[in-house]
């Protein structure tokens, strides 16, 4: 009696234990709720006014910053016109959500204009991710976005760093993703050219091939890194500045 006892004492020892680590997991975990719409709009990322495809109004898309263990509730309703939409969420492995994965007409239905689809998956590794449309070329169209998350309560990060700054690196053609679309799928296929811009976190300066031939300062360090505040919807706007331990670096540094 006395060892069916013990053992008996040991289980349940065991399942506390367990369902405290659970409890626990659990109350650490937070959900992160989002709410999006996704549109085009006029906007000057490079100082030429186009047409790009934003998030809430804004381009690139909103950042989404998370902690491992996080669930990211995202509702996202399209307010295209004419087109579906999709987002992938680069990286994300999509454990038990594979319908989360935004990949049109194979693990989901693109999201028709004036409907609304809710994202729900969960970011169970630390890493600097991003996500960005995934039908047709609207990823060309500007349809991206930074995706952080962060190590969880009581976890160590895996490496020592001074500081962070995100920097989203992209391409921008002046002509628009239709007529992209069109030319790479045409037979026969037309090439569409060099990108015309470089963009920084949405921004950038037409025409880069001006910078070529200019002697370049290095950069100054990342942890003393600013963005200059000019708003990009205007048709007029200055060129990226960075200052960094006191002096500035001239715009073309960045090409």
């Amino acid at each position: 009696m006395s060892l069916r006892k013990s053992m008996v004492n040991r289980g349940l020892l065991i399942l506390t234990c367990f369902f405290s680590f659970v409890i626990q997991l659990c109350l650490a975990s937070k959900t992160r709720h989002f709410k999006w719409e996704v549109e085009y709009m006029y906007w000057s990322p490079d100082c030429m006014e186009g047409v790009v495809m934003g998030i809430n109004g804004q381009f690139p898309g909103p950042t989404i910053r998370a902690v491992a263990g996080d669930t990211i509730v995202v509702e996202l309703t399209n307010r295209l016109h004419t087109e579906g939409v999709v987002i992938h969420w680069h990286g994300i492995r999509q454990f038990g959500t594979p319908w989360a994965d935004g990949t049109a007409s194979i693990s989901q239905c693109a999201i028709n204009p004036g409907e609304t689809f809710i994202y729900r998956y969960k970011v169970d590794k630390a890493g600097t991710y991003f996500y960005h449309g995934h039908y047709g070329m609207q990823r060309s169209a500007g349809l991206y976005g930074s995706l952080i998350v962060e190590v969880g309560e009581g976890q160590k990060e895996p490496f020592h760093y001074d500081g962070e700054f995100n920097l989203l690196l992209s391409d921008w053609w002046h002509k628009g993703s239709q007529e992209q679309e069109v030319a790479l799928s045409s037979k026969p296929f037309r090439w569409i050219g060099e990108p015309q811009t470089l963009l920084i976190n949405g921004r950038g300066q037409y025409n880069c091939s001006l910078a070529a031939h200019v002697t370049t300062p290095p950069l100054p360090s990342a942890n003393s890194v600013e963005m200059n505040n000019v708003h990009p919807r205007s048709s007029m706007c200055s060129p990226i500045k960075l200052t960094g331990s006191g002096s500035p670096a001239p715009p073309h540094s960045l090409h």
